[in-house]
């Protein structure tokens, strides 16, 4: 039975729906915490070993990643406990302003939905949903590894540069795929998220929504940004106008794909 939508299911389908979804978040959990996903062997992992020293464009990433660019005040690069390999990540939430994504299907039929983020489970709890409207459109800080695994981006990259004497280039450049970034998946590189990061209050608003390539094209190559997914809650102390050159936003590219895996060899 369809009630406003809803499907009614009797108390055994949904306690079988429930243990479904409990599976699920099980499985993802085991994922997440095995070493496929977390093997800790990039770059980073060998510099902090003594195994690899950085380019100098890493390493001038490493710099503005920890200062200019003020990534480390959310991206938190301190080992964990027992000297655990640090995860990149505070694990708060955060609006950033992203545009809403006008290739997403979902939108064509549901124009003016709007990802509420956090607070779209906080109004759900009753005891939380006083705290939901501060946290409209917030999505959690990801951790930054393995962010440009496998993407094309980090494979041109790779192509390009020298090896340094003695270190092999990880992986292969003949398999890649395109990422797309954020919560809704509006970028598509690396590259792009750092320039939305340092450009966002200092380009104009597009006169639409446009997409990533749209926006960047836009007044002949000066490029603006489209207006926020959500306007409440965005953080406008962190970001947005970063005074980065653009052979900087490079270069925390590259510090960002030395946080790939594979790079050393497993202990698998």
């Amino acid at each position: 039975m369809k009630t406003d939508g809803v499907v009614e299911l009797s108390p055994q389908d949904r306690a079988k729906v429930d243990n479904a979804y409990d599976r699920v978040a099980l499985s993802i959990a085991a994922f997440e915490g095995s070493k496929e996903s977390n093997a800790f062997t990039a770059k980073i992992d060998a510099h902090r070993a003594g195994l690899y020293e950085f380019t100098a464009q890493e390493q001038l990433g490493q710099a503005l990643f920890r200062g200019k660019g003020k990534c480390s005040q959310c991206h938190v690069g301190t080992p964990g406990p027992g000297a655990a390999p640090p995860l990149f990540t505070d694990f708060t939430f955060d609006n950033l302003g992203v545009p809403k994504n006008p290739e997403n299907p979902f939108l064509v039929t549901n124009p003016d939905w709007r990802d509420p983020g956090l607070a779209g489970f906080l109004e759900t709890v009753p005891a939380l949903s006083q705290h939901a409207a501060v946290n409209l459109a917030k999505q959690k800080v990801p951790t930054l590894r393995n962010v440009a695994l496998g993407s094309c981006e980090a494979a041109a990259t790779d192509a390009a540069a020298p090896s340094s004497a003695g270190q092999d280039k990880p992986g292969g450049t003949e398999k890649c795929v395109t990422k797309a970034y954020m919560h809704n998946a509006y970028f598509k590189s690396l590259k792009q998220v750092v320039h939305f990061y340092n450009t966002r209050d200092v380009k104009p608003v597009c006169p639409s929504d446009f997409t990533v390539e749209e926006a960047l094209a836009f007044d002949n190559g000066g490029g603006c940004w489209p207006a926020p997914e959500v306007a409440d809650n965005v953080n406008t102390t962190e970001m947005g106008n970063l005074g980065l050159t653009d052979a900087e936003e490079d270069a925390l590219v590259a510090f960002m794909q030395a946080m790939s895996d594979g790079f050393l060899m497993s202990d698998d």
